[in-house]
């Protein structure tokens, strides 16, 4: 009986595990957000379609609603108990959100939802995903919450009817504490201690989007993706059916209405087709269901419920044609059609591309005075010594080679070695079948024979051009002519040259007289392979029609209508061609080649190519010898035109690239970010390719400028933040030059130069250090991660001294607010200081300097940042509630307490602290001072304080602390008032920097820039917001923890936008009114959280981040790299007497003779072997300077013009310095 009783459980066993798994037992509450038609909280998005207020149009409350009601009707069909806030879409609707999360736990739901879409207030281009749960992104409150949110997201994000702009590759699933910036998080979901999160499905305010939402099928596969991660999530059986949707746009047709702002490049650019009809069909074509696409401008379909297999579905549309596709339906998926449909009667809309297009760079790229390369490689293929070559092209990394055989080679560009062959298959006619290639705008290869032609023509022959539209297709005749110019007989098609675009090109040929070899040129407007228009104008004093001319046309990158003439026995030149002038007009000679400085090109080098680069235009050209030999490449500038080109490359190789005469050369470009790439390449010599170096390079500057009297003058030290190549010091008496000491090469940190002030009169003096170095074509970082002195564990601040007038100009401080092991070292809450070296000047090591002040030990915004005044006192600010304030450091005593700004106020649990009823000031994220003395003043980002005027938290405030003989008690100016701004500053952590001109920017954290809550504004001198960054808010797109920061000059804004620092140019209107332009992308920066940035006085960036927990400092481009460091007034140099030491008179041990001397000087010393001579004139500048060889020496001085010189004589021993007259 036991034996049948335990057979009989397994076969239930086995019969329940057949059964279909669903959601029974599984509780699940949606909360579709908002509620009502209330204009005010509920999202009304004005469409096409509908006006605002139209209860037909877009309202985020009713879009939610019917998403949930769709989820809620699959989810009970699967056995699931629904919870919903609500069914209906009433103002009463709209209920408490505390209330929702409360109905949630008491029914003890396995999972929370809440449907929402996303908004940024003004939207041009930002639609993504994005999740959030309670609590800070690695610790939910909840930890099922992030777990059920990461399970969703692939189901969510797998929308192909959308287009995403951010998080493609990344998830976007955020904790609200660290999304807000705050502990409060979102109201709904604060009270949860069940599981969820809630969902942001997209941005309804992308206009596309918008439309999209308006269709209740695309809504419908919202819910049908949420239903399948329900499914998955809780073991239930996917649906055994599947979906077909897409959406039916029309090809070059774009919707033009104010109303539907799409992002140019994508899908949404295309008209979505209203009416469209879809019909679904099975495999053998029996009609199965239609889809009638709705009015609302977005072209969406859906079939759902589809067993899976094979469909087709039919699409038409009125004036379209109509077009058929197979798809295939498998179970659980949405298979996605997106149809592109024609309109015939459309009438031809394309954009021709560029000739010389610009790259795709930085804005703020700059050209360079000299650029220096490096070789990638070189080499002598074969194809470059067999068949004869007439002409190589270069294109997307390949070589398209025409030989006279003919053939096309394709080479590729980085190794040069042939990797295929243009088919030629159907090329007939002239004397030579292919003469000259060349390239259209959008790419098509083009191709042209060599022909003589009568006038007329009446032997059948034409001047042919042929076209590839890729490497692989086959020749297309583009178009053929009898037209030559008007001449008996001409040779047509020696060379050629094409601007514009394959559907609407002009092409320039060469027309060369049989009789007296005259040059014309024949010009030809070619639209849709039809001429439609032509010209010929002479070209007077230009013969050439054989191959041994070389002939070649380029079209001119100054003009489509210029053309540059090359020939191997003359130096490049540009002439004008006039479309508006009679026929056989002369073209105008505009400009012949001639490099600034007489750099000489040889006749014999043809082959330039011209480019683009850095706004400027330029011109790679080959050079050789006059025999054709050594050939090689040089870059030229010709942005001043041909005639005034300058010389910005050596000759690479050094050397050419051989020994044998080359009948063909040719030279070409490449521009990726800020790098050109030059290749060469010369017939029976070989190839080669070049890049540009990149050698990190700070902004160089002198820092801590000191002098120290010493035996015959004063010893001059300095600090140098990066390697110079030359400088000098200079000894001024006001602004006149007395004295000047030349610098040659010197390294990065502490340098000491002594000056001998016998030749200076007596007085006191002022000096100076100018440094040089090299130019800076990009940004580069300059500090290492792997040093100990860059480690931080939760920095926040970041400053430089930047006044040279302070005794410590240049000093970086850092503020720890956090501190903890790291890789190289264990940091504490407090302040560190390093010079502009990077090096540890005051010895502090991993000890930081706390000012004997309690900051908060468990607060990572205590302290937090901090600011250098105009007498280099360091303020320190403290943002944590428990601990508000300003401290102020002394950088001359850095280990004494620092000294509070603020004392004996009360303080409110919020941080907001007041003195007899009066508030003084809160919790501050960011402090700056100006002035000195008793015209000191304190500026603060204020988070909590408020008065009778400043109604609502987040303003800027101004103290006028002058000396601080006590602690500040008085109420603040107001400098910037949120509440009569509109309430734009809502975070609390913000940065503040002077624009320069009286007004001031300030930032906040935003994980999303929006026009209601903006990353960035700028405050005039009246205390108005006269810019806004969220009303373009994929500008700056986000300014995570909101570190900013503003140039010493005020023409630049760093900000830190996720693990990227942009660097945006500032400029003014007559009105005073800033524009920003993305100039450069520090990108990856430092991680997510760039929490404090600063420039020092040279324009190097400085930047802390928690995130890599490292400070960071990059250096921006520059060209002329120098920069002049006065000495503080504290280290003027007195002079008390002076004179010239006659080494004769006053020294025993060494003497001199004759003086004055006619030509050879000699020079004695007693104790000690000469080590070195030196001659100066009398400001400073070296001259001469040679090794001593013993104790007597004979100085020759024929280089020296007749006059009065210095002469320093080092020895062993000492040092002597004199004066000299040559005769």
């Amino acid at each position: 009986m036991k034996k049948i009783f335990i057979l009989f459980a397994a076969f239930v066993t086995l019969l329940t595990g057949l059964q279909a798994a669903d959601l029974t037992g599984v509780k699940i509450y949606l909360n579709p957000g908002h509620g009502g038609y209330d204009g005010a909280n509920d999202r009304n998005v004005e469409t096409i379609p509908y006006a605002l207020g139209d209860t037909l149009g877009f309202w985020e409350s009713w879009s939610n609603l019917r998403k949930a009601l769709a989820l809620r009707n699959r989810l009970e069909s699967a056995g699931a108990t629904v919870y919903m806030s609500r069914t209906q879409n009433r103002d009463e609707d709209d209920r408490l959100l505390s209330e929702i999360a409360e109905e949630a736990n008491a029914n003890d739901v396995d999972a929370f939802l809440s449907i929402h879409s996303n908004a940024l207030g003004s939207n041009a281009g930002t639609n993504y995903l994005l999740f959030l749960f309670h609590g800070y992104d690695a610790d939910p409150t909840v930890p099922e919450s992030k777990t059920q949110a990461t399970a969703a997201w692939p189901f969510l994000f797998e929308n192909n009817l959308t287009w995403w702009s951010n998080y493609t590759t990344t998830t976007n699933i955020r904790g609200d504490f660290s999304f807000y910036g705050n502990t409060s998080g979102l109201g709904v979901l604060r009270p949860l201690v069940v599981p969820g999160f809630l969902s942001e499905g997209s941005f309804h305010d992308y206009k596309p989007e918008t439309h999209r939402l308006l269709n209740e099928a695309y809504r419908k596969l919202e819910a049908d993706r949420f239903y399948k991660y329900f499914c998955n999530y809780f073991g239930a059986d996917m649906p055994a059916t599947g979906t077909i949707a897409g959406w039916v746009k029309g090809i070059d047709q774009r919707v033009n209405d104010t109303r539907y702002i799409y992002k140019a490049g994508t899908t949404d650019e295309w008209l979505p087709l209203n009416g469209a009809k879809v019909k679904l069909m099975n495999a053998a074509g029996d009609s199965l269901n239609s889809y009638t696409v709705d009015n609302n401008y977005n072209g969406v379909y859906a079939f759902f419920n589809l067993t899976p297999g094979t469909y087709k579905l039919r699409f038409s549309a009125f004036s379209h044609q109509i077009k058929d596709t197979t798809v295939t339906v498998t179970a659980a998926n949405t298979t996605y059609a997106r149809m592109m449909m024609y309109n015939p009667n459309l009438p031809l809309y394309k954009i021709v591309p560029p000739d010389y297009p610009n790259p795709v760079q930085a804005a703020g790229t700059i050209p360079m005075n000299h650029y220096s390369f490096q070789s990638l490689t070189q080499t002598n293929p074969d194809w470059l010594n067999g068949a004869t070559v007439k002409k190589v092209l270069f294109r997307n990394e390949k070589l398209y080679v025409l030989t006279t055989e003919p053939k096309i080679l394709i080479v590729s560009a980085s190794t040069f070695q042939q990797i295929g062959e243009i088919n030629l298959t159907g090329i007939t006619g002239g004397t030579e079948i292919l003469s000259d290639i060349q390239f259209t705008s959008n790419g098509h290869l083009l191709a042209c024979n060599k022909v003589t032609l009568a006038n007329p023509e009446t032997g059948g022959n034409y001047f042919k051009v042929y076209s590839w539209e890729t490497d692989g297709s086959i020749p297309l005749l583009y178009f053929q002519t009898q037209l030559q110019g008007n001449m008996p007989s001409a040779v047509v098609g020696e060379t050629f040259a094409v601007t514009g675009a394959f559907w609407n090109s002009s092409v320039y040929a060469s027309s060369v007289n049989s009789t007296d070899n005259s040059l014309k040129i024949v010009a030809y407007h070619v639209e849709d392979s039809m001429i439609v228009s032509s010209k010929y104008m002479t070209a007077p004093g230009l013969i050439g029609n054989t191959t041994a001319d070389r002939l070649n046309f380029t079209i001119s990158p100054d003009s489509t209508s210029y053309l540059i003439i090359d020939r191997a026995s003359a130096l490049p030149a540009e002439y004008s061609f006039d479309w508006n002038a009679a026929d056989d007009s002369p073209v105008s000679l505009r400009k012949n080649f001639s490099e600034q400085n007489g750099y000489l090109l040889q006749p014999a080098a043809t082959g330039n190519y011209y480019f683009r680069h850095a706004r400027h235009l330029y011109m790679a050209a080959p050079n050789c010898n006059a025999d054709a030999t050594a050939v090689g490449v040089v870059l030229f500038d010709i942005t001043a035109g041909l005639d005034q080109a300058r010389k910005v490359s050596e000759f690479l190789p050094e050397g050419g690239l051989g020994t044998a005469s080359s009948p063909c050369m040719a030279a070409a470009a490449k521009v990726t970010d800020y790098d050109i790439e030059l290749i060469i390449v010369a017939e029976k010599e070989g190839a080669a390719r070049f890049k540009t170096t990149s050698i990190p390079t700070p902004a160089v500057y002198a820092s801590e400028l000191k002098s120290t009297p010493i035996a015959n003058g004063y010893r001059l030290t300095f600090t140098l933040n990066g390697n110079i190549q030359s400088g000098k010091i200079t000894v001024l008496n006001g602004t006149t030059e007395i004295y000047t000491v030349p610098l040659g090469a010197l390294s990065k940190g502490t340098q000491s130069v002594d000056l001998v002030t016998v030749d200076i009169p007596a007085g006191t003096y002022s000096w100076d250090v100018t440094v040089n170095g090299n130019a800076i074509d990009r940004p580069y970082k300059l500090s290492d991660n792997a040093s100990a002195l860059m480690q931080f564990n939760y920095p926040n601040g970041v400053a430089v001294d930047n006044n040279p007038a302070s005794s410590y100009f240049g000093r970086i401080y850092v503020s720890e607010s956090a501190g903890g092991a790291l890789t190289a070292r264990t940091t504490q809450d407090g302040v560190y200081i390093l010079d502009a070296a990077l090096t540890d000047i005051t010895t502090q090591g991993a000890t930081a300097y706390n000012g004997s002040v309690a900051w908060g030990a468990t607060s990572s915004s205590s302290p937090m940042r901090l600011s250098v005044g105009d007498d280099g006192t360091v303020f320190v600010c403290d943002w944590s509630d428990a601990h508000p304030g300003v401290w102020m450091m002394n950088p001359a005593s850095p280990t004494a307490a620092f000294k509070p700004v603020f004392e004996g106020l009360t303080k409110a649990t919020s941080g907001l602290s007041s003195f007899n009823g009066v508030n003084i000031h809160g919790s501050i994220s960011h402090c700056y001072s100006m002035g000195t003395g008793e015209n000191r003043r304190l500026y603060t980002f204020d988070e909590d304080y408020i008065n009778e005027t400043a109604t609502s938290p987040g303003n800027m405030l101004q103290y006028n602390i002058g000396t601080l003989a006590a602690p500040y008690q008085t109420a603040p100016l107001v400098v910037y008032n949120d509440a009569a701004n509109g309430n734009l500053q809502q975070n609390g952590n913000s940065c503040i920097a002077p624009d320069s001109r009286g007004g001031w920017w300030i930032s906040q954290y935003r994980a999303t820039d929006a026009a209601l809550i903006p990353s960035l504004i700028h405050v005039n001198t009246g205390g108005t917001v006269d810019y806004n960054s969220g009303l373009t808010p994929t500008f700056i797109e986000n300014s995570y923890r909101a570190g900013m920061a503003v140039s010493y000059d005020g023409k630049l804004v760093a900000m830190g936008c996720n693990n990227e620092i942009k660097i945006l140019g500032i400029t003014y209107s007559g009105s005073g009114i800033p524009s920003l332009k993305l100039l450069y992308s520090i990108k990856p920066a430092l991680g997510m959280n760039t929490t404090g940035l600063s420039f020092d006085r040279a324009g190097n960036v400085y930047a802390v981040s928690y995130t890599d927990k490292r400070l960071g400092v990059w250096s921006l481009p520059k060209i002329d790299n120098t920069f002049r460091t006065p000495a503080p007034l504290t280290q003027q140099i007195v002079v008390t007497s002076t004179g010239t030491n006659e080494i004769g008179k006053d020294s025993q041990s060494i003497r001199f003779f004759p003086n004055p001397v006619s030509a050879s000087l000699t020079i004695q010393s007693a104790n000690a072997p000469i080590e070195t001579i030196s001659i100066y004139e009398l400001s400073g500048r070296l001259l001469i300077q040679t090794e001593g060889l013993g104790t007597e020496q004979h100085f020759k001085l024929n280089e020296l013009s007749s006059g009065v010189y210095i002469i320093k004589i080092k020895t062993g021993k000492e040092s002597f310095t004199g004066r000299i007259i040559r005769k």
